[in-house]
């Protein structure tokens, strides 16, 4: 190829009456196009499943692909990757072909190979692609460039052609207005001297484009950059192009008409797996749950104490157990304790057992659970509760091997792995001065820290559906839209939650399908400096718990001299407004 390909809007400029008065103010910087194909792209994908678009703009002749612009939707990191190629191409043979399509066309891989014996291939020289649909840009009749659409799995709709055109519509307004400023200087980019000097003053062969007008339009189009939803992204662009955002938000509001109500009836279908092989107890297939179970991996062969540690109800002792049944300890006992259950002045006896008479109350001889475990596994629970100087006792028999029971005078040899788990942060504890280091590091062997389920929301469609296959009898699976609700909610209980809910849910529902989840309002809560959690309440929430008990005492009574009103002071007909607003009932009374 020799020399730079002509723009194919210098063409288009010989039939227009476009002028701009300098030079110095055309449409610069202030967008581009690959932001711009970012963009739509970034909304396009999960409205339509396309897995890569791409612009490419022709040279006059349309014998060259002067520039290209690729959207790609990376699936192994769920990324959007935008890139341009602004090294000219010649057009292959199938590219020219696609660059005479005068109307949108769809194709598959198929197709293509019967008809030209290869599939396409982008300029960047993928080919793998199984379904492509073909938009041309035109301006005032002449082709200028293609939209490209690419899917892996997912054939083109009609709907999402009809949609994707008017997009095309947009970008093609877009594409000359960015390079209005390549265009021949003679023809277009007149100095206001020459204007004056070439055209008379009352001439009307040729329309002048106020300066202010496209001061005006740089700064309306760098607001689509700044666009963060489909919805906002076409709302600026009414201000640009009113006619193309007409046809566009029709569409729009049809599609989403369409999802909502695919997504109430349509059954949520998995591909992933429900479990790994080593660990059919667990459920879970993404990324930081295979991290969990390399680790188990790790340590379960051996002896080494292990440290499990997450937010409550992330499944910390059915870590252990799996640990255990993987461990050569597998065929004796796992003892499970939990520390924060047992009163302080118990908790010795329960791990280490006592002898006879060795307290009031001590009436048998009692075999700690440290014995129970012997030769098997002891599960240590909450173990940042423990107090102080039980934390000296355990450290002495995780080092020696050994305990000696209340009373006792003899020391009893002991050959058991510890397995403990906590929600707390005991490196603060220990700062804190509530958990010795000691302890902590003889603890922190090899520790395992379990992700929320918020963190890990790829395994929250298979663990709904093992526990509707647990609890449901009639129920055969959930909706899109109801998968979408638990996807989206924080689950501050964790699996424990879910799985609460989920069995709550079944009791409610007559239908074989579960369409809807009733989750709950997220409360705000604010952790203190000792690690407890406390539930903050909004002011209506106050104001509604104040009215409640108030009227609880009058016996649902509003008016009157033994009325709330009047003991909250305030009117009557006020107080009756304001148990309609809160959600209030008689029958609550």
């Amino acid at each position: 190829m020799h020399g730079t390909p002509e723009s194919p809007f210098s063409e288009v400029n010989k039939h227009s009456t476009l002028k701009v008065l300098s030079p110095a103010v055309i449409l610069g910087s202030s967008i581009k196009l690959i932001d711009v194909l970012g963009i739509i792209f970034g909304r396009l994908h999960p409205l339509f499943s396309i897995d890569c678009a791409a612009i490419l703009i022709y040279d006059v002749q349309v014998t060259v692909v002067k520039e290209a612009y690729i959207s790609t939707f990376l699936s192994d990191t769920e990324q959007i990757r935008t890139e341009v190629t602004d090294q000219p191409h010649e057009l292959t043979a199938l590219q020219k072909s696609i660059a005479d399509f005068s109307f949108p066309v769809i194709k598959s891989m198929d197709e293509w190979l019967e008809e030209e014996g290869q599939n396409h291939r982008l300029i960047t020289g993928e080919d793998g692609y199984k379904f492509h649909c073909y938009i041309p840009l035109e301006i005032e009749n002449k082709i200028i460039g293609t939209l490209e659409l690419h899917n892996n799995n997912r054939e083109f709709s009609a709907g999402c052609l009809t949609f994707c055109s008017n997009i095309a519509d947009l970008l093609t307004d877009i594409i000359f207005l960015q390079h209005v400023q390549t265009l021949n200087q003679d023809t277009l980019l007149l100095p206001i001297v020459n204007v004056a000097q070439q055209e008379p003053q009352n001439t009307k062969a040729t329309e002048l484009i106020d300066l202010t007008l496209l001061t005006d339009l740089n700064a309306k189009l760098a607001l689509i950059n700044e666009a963060n939803t489909l919805d906002d992204f076409f709302d600026k662009t009414v201000a640009l192009f009113p006619a193309a955002y007409k046809k566009i938000k029709i569409q729009l509001d049809e599609i989403k008409a369409f999802k909502a109500q695919r997504e109430n009836e349509s059954i949520y279908i998995s591909d992933e797996q429900p479990a790994t092989a080593n660990y059919p107890e667990i459920i879970g297939a993404g990324a930081k749950m295979s991290k969990v179970f390399a680790l188990m991996d790790q340590v379960a062969g051996s002896d080494s104490t292990v440290l499990i540690t997450g937010e409550t109800g992330t499944g910390k002792e059915l870590i252990a157990k799996a640990i255990h049944n993987a461990s050569a300890r597998q065929n004796n006992f796992m003892i499970s304790v939990n520390c924060a259950a047992i009163p302080e002045n118990l908790i010795e006896s329960e791990l280490f057992g006592h002898e006879k008479g060795s307290f009031t109350g001590a009436t048998d001889q009692r075999i700690g659970k440290f014995e129970l475990a012997n030769n098997g596994t002891l599960f240590l629970d909450e173990i940042g509760e423990l107090p102080l100087d039980l934390q000296v006792k355990l450290l002495r028999a995780l080092q020696e091997k050994e305990i000696e029971r209340v009373g006792g005078k003899t020391t009893i040899k002991i050959d058991v792995r510890v397995i403990s788990a906590t929600n707390r942060d005991l490196l603060t504890e220990v700062e804190k001065g509530r958990f010795r280091e000691d302890l902590y590091y003889r603890l922190h062997v090899f520790p395992i820290n379990l992700p929320a389920l918020r963190d890990r929301t790829e395994d929250i469609p298979l663990l709904a559906a093992y526990f509707l296959s647990k609890y449901g009898k009639q129920q055969t699976g959930f909706s899109q839209r109801a998968i979408k609700q638990m996807v989206n909610y924080s689950w501050p209980g964790n699996v424990r939650e879910m799985e609460h809910l989920i069995e709550r849910q079944v009791l409610l529902s007559n239908k074989p399908l579960i369409g809807e989840i009733n989750i709950p309002a997220t409360a705000k809560t604010v952790t203190d400096e000792a690690g407890i959690k406390h539930k903050i309440k909004t002011i209506e929430e106050n104001e509604r718990d104040h009215i409640f008990s108030v009227l609880q005492l009058c016996n649902g009574r509003i008016s009157g001299q033994y009325g709330a009103a009047k003991l909250l002071g305030v009117p009557a007909t006020t107080l009756n407004s304001k148990i309609k607003k809160l959600g209030l009932n008689k029958k609550h009374f």
